[in-house]
């Protein structure tokens, strides 16, 4: 699965002169909105996208980069992609930073028309009006969560439908939720975020030590049939549901060196906690 970037062909035409819509913005149409145009559209008004900046861009990639290493099978991530968000008070298309969707077998040469599961916009430089207009919006379609990352104070906030606002920052960490638990990584520290390094080790640092934790699991659980330890499979379960190598390598060295199933099991107890 590879992050999706999908737009209909660019019109090269000029915009000609508009009426102004009630908000005093020029109106417009789709045929505005193409790759590579500075303008999204809001129930019928033109509104110009805020160019990304160097941080902007960086936290785009590193979300997308997260979501796609956790995003269960058949959920595609997509980035800066317009939405139809088209309601009875007029055309709109207005494109999250990232998405994660369901249902997108192929890319399409069009607009996307579903409803992600997590829309996230990274706010830098955008105002906070600008933003707000967005999201709600997003609300008034029935978007059931939207991650807003603001970069200066290095904050997550998660706007989900039918609930309160929750503002995680530094020091708490940010649920991903089912959808991004193909790996079993149930939340990020917030200020993984916002660095690099930090996050690798969430991505594909942590699918390389899952890797590990389930090939040392395996190996407790050869040596305690070949020892022929009768072992509970809730013990078992526990062996296995261990994310932890250098744990599990402990555990390694209790099942050889036990000796029996029961002394094992009480250590184990002690070992796991």
């Amino acid at each position: 699965m590879q992050a999706l970037r999908v737009r209909p062909p660019r019109n090269t035409g000029p915009i000609e002169v508009r009426d102004y819509g009630p908000n005093g913005r020029k109106l417009g149409t789709f045929a505005d909105c193409y790759d590579g145009s500075p303008w999204e559209l809001h129930r019928g008004e033109l509104v110009e996208q805020v160019r990304s900046r160097e941080i902007h861009g960086i936290l785009m990639a590193l979300i997308a980069t997260l979501f796609h290493m956790h995003a269960r099978q058949g959920l595609t991530v997509m980035m800066d992609v317009y939405c139809d968000l088209t309601d009875d008070e007029g055309p709109s298309l207005r494109a999250p930073d990232v998405a994660l969707v369901s249902g997108l077998t192929k890319p399409k040469d069009d607009f996307f028309r579903g409803t992600p599961i997590i829309a996230v916009e990274i706010r830098g430089t955008q105002s906070k009006k600008y933003l707000e207009e967005k999201v709600k919006l997003y609300v008034e379609h029935d978007w059931p969560c939207t991650w807003i990352v603001h970069a200066n104070r290095q904050e997550v906030e998660i706007v989900t439908l039918g609930a309160a606002t929750v503002v995680y920052r530094p020091g708490s960490e940010v649920p991903l939720g089912p959808d991004l638990d193909k790996y079993g990584l149930a939340a990020v520290p917030t200020s993984a975020f916002f660095d690099e390094e930090a996050l690798s080790s969430y991505s594909d640092g942590w699918v390389r030590m899952k890797g590990e934790a389930r090939g040392r699991a395996a190996s407790v659980l050869d040596v305690l049939a070949t020892r022929g330890f009768v072992v509970a499979r809730a013990t078992q379960t526990r062996i296995s549901a261990c994310a932890d190598p250098a744990l599990l390598s402990r555990c390694l060295v209790l099942a050889v060196t036990a000796p029996d199933g029961a002394t094992f099991a009480r250590e184990l107890d002690l070992l796991l906690g």
